[in-house]
């Protein structure tokens, strides 16, 4: 045996020797058909040190990766921290020029104007007759460790479910209350566009779900993203949809599930539309085909931090293999309790045309 290859046989040891248990299987889906060339995905970093497929049937989560420095260690330099200083001259700059470049990208986005007045419409009480025209369907998927979780699936009546629908996923942590009122005009807009909606719940620390026998789940994200992935296979299983024509998309919470899923698998969405992320999951995105990306934050934000969005803008932008596909994000002034209703409008428009243009919906007759 010639000593290089003695030597790969021992790195190759070494390294599953060190990653060995630290995987957690995120569900038991049926296992995906090669969805072809996707613009030639690469590979992130830990991928290649555990020889994973980067695109696996099976969506496989890895504790290594959800805690990128172990305990005692100090963390990594973030080269983009200094958009934490968000009212510093060169942050406020760095905010100009990308709100410039997106405004330029999304005012040619096929059919804005239609989505922009057809939302407007539906919020002015204009929806005699569309909400009769769509299912919800209340049904459950399995988690990733088996139990069983509450989703909702809107589409339209006459709606063929051949696995290519464009699809918009949002998830939101569990509640005993009432979910919000799920048919909101963007939600009612989308489905007018031959377009399916899912919203589910996923596991957090937030709001912990038993598990089965009444176990406790970690109270850490990775529970909750393994859910996250798990109703984005459930929607491929059922018929809906496929990867390509997969989105994930959110505000709050969700918004920043969303940034992490893509950090995490940017195989698994045809496009994306998050408000930011948490750290740990910005320093994991080494080289990879992501999705077209979307990111809308503000400002002033009651749910999330703006730098959020802004340093996962910049990361995307910095790591991306696939330079046909935007890495875009929006910054408004104010958002959550403080959005007027126009901005709202505004803001909506934007991500629906954006989602519409890359999952192929059909923006508009």
């Amino acid at each position: 045996m010639g000593r290089d290859r003695r030597t790969s046989i021992l790195l190759a040891a070494g390294t599953a020797g060190l990653l060995a248990g630290c995987s957690l299987l995120v569900g038991q889906p049926t296992p995906v058909p090669a969805p072809g060339r996707l613009d030639v995905p690469q590979p992130t970093a830990t991928q290649v040190a555990v020889g994973a497929n980067p695109n696996p049937s099976a969506p496989r989560l890895n504790q290594f990766v959800a805690q990128i420095n172990p305990r005692g260690e100090r963390h990594t330099a973030n080269p983009y921290a200094w958009l934490e200083s968000v009212h510093s001259d060169r942050t406020r700059h760095w905010i100009l020029v990308e709100n410039r470049r997106t405004a330029n990208a999304l005012a040619a986005t096929p059919r804005r104007a239609w989505i922009r007045t057809r939302l407007e419409q539906l919020e002015a009480g204009g929806n005699a007759g569309v909400a009769g025209s769509v299912v919800v369907q209340r049904t459950f998927y399995t988690g990733s460790d088996g139990t069983r979780l509450r989703m909702e699936i809107a589409h339209r009546r006459d709606l063929a479910r051949d696995g290519n629908r464009p699809t918009l996923l949002t998830v939101v942590p569990p509640s005993n209350k009432p979910l919000a009122r799920l048919l909101q005009p963007f939600v009612l807009v989308w489905l007018e566009m031959g377009g399916v909606y899912a919203r589910a719940e996923v596991r957090s620390s937030l709001a912990p779900v038993p598990g089965p026998g009444g176990a406790a789940p970690p109270s850490d994200k990775p529970i909750a993203l393994g859910d996250l992935f798990s109703a984005g296979q459930s929607l491929i299983d059922r018929g809906y949809t496929r990867h390509e024509r997969l989105g994930i998309s959110g505000h709050g919470f969700g918004g920043l599930m969303a940034g992490a899923a893509v950090a995490l698998r940017p195989d698994f969405f045809g496009a994306a539309l998050p408000t930011g992320t948490w750290q740990q999951y910005r320093q994991i995105t080494s080289g990879n085909c992501f999705p077209p990306t979307l990111i809308t934050t503000a400002e002033r934000d009651g749910t999330i931090r703006p730098w959020q969005g802004y340093e996962l803008a910049a990361v995307l932008q910095a790591e991306q293999e696939c330079g046909r596909r935007p890495i875009l994000i929006r910054v408004d002034e104010s958002g959550g309790p403080e959005e007027s209703a126009a901005a709202r409008r505004e803001r909506t428009a934007d991500e629906l045309a954006f989602a519409a243009k890359w999952l192929g919906a059909r923006a508009g007759r």
